[in-house]
């Protein structure tokens, strides 16, 4: 989903990103097939059997160095144990195909934590929860996890590793800020039309015209309901 989303950035622009994940444009227009077409031209640098892979078998290939590059969150960054490994790890906005739009836009979920409606231990889970919001506690949360950064203002980043730097500069110097796919659409239509036409399209690139038009079809019947 997120190199949909950042090829479509890229290629038409945030606002109309925006419209789109809020079932405001069409799915079968002539910028969303331009996304796949883009899309589909990248699918000769995957690797074999890219698709039955999971994201950590495939941060696993980044970290060893059988692959140069994944698209993937800065979560990758948990399985780079080797500090040698962890030292190689950056990354790099893709490249704008509109000078228009640029890097003017990127994909920064805010992630916490959650509780259960009903924890046996209800104020040791509630304790727990706060604990990152005390003074000094974001700060050691992001001293052993590189593949964060604070959300805070007055979160520390004496600690912050080369790629926590980099990533908080490149949001910092964003004018627009998403979370992704799955959250900045509808979940149902994330869940039960997004995630199958995406296999379906990494499955057959070709039939780009037809994959859309269903896509609409759905898209249409889930936001008027």
């Amino acid at each position: 989903m997120g190199t949909f989303d950042y090829i479509n950035m890229r290629t038409n622009g945030y606002d109309f990103h925006v419209r789109l994940m809020a079932g405001k444009e069409s799915w079968d227009s002539p910028q969303v097939k331009s996304v796949f077409n883009h899309w589909r031209e990248l699918l000769a640098l995957y690797e074999p059997g890219f698709l039955g892979r999971t994201w950590q078998e495939g941060g696993d290939s980044l970290a060893t160095r059988k692959r140069a590059c994944t698209c993937s969150g800065s979560f990758v960054a948990i399985q780079f144990t080797d500090p040698a490994a962890a030292k190689d790890l950056t990354f790099f906005a893709f490249p704008p195909d509109q000078p228009k739009w640029g890097h003017d836009s990127v994909e920064a979920p805010i992630d916490g934590f959650l509780l259960s409606k009903k924890p046996k231990n209800e104020a040791g889970a509630e304790g727990a929860a706060h604990l990152p919001r005390q003074r000094g506690r974001e700060n050691t949360w992001l001293g052993v996890d590189p593949s964060n950064i604070g959300t805070n203002k007055g979160a520390s980043k004496a600690k912050y590793t080369p790629l926590q730097k980099q990533s908080a500069a490149l949001i910092a110097s964003s004018k627009h800020n998403l979370a992704v796919h799955g959250r900045d659409t509808r979940p149902d239509f994330a869940s039960t039309v997004m995630i199958p036409a995406l296999q379906q399209f990494l499955n057959k690139p070709n039939d780009v015209n037809g994959l859309v038009k269903s896509i609409e079809k759905q898209k249409k019947a889930i936001f008027s309901s």
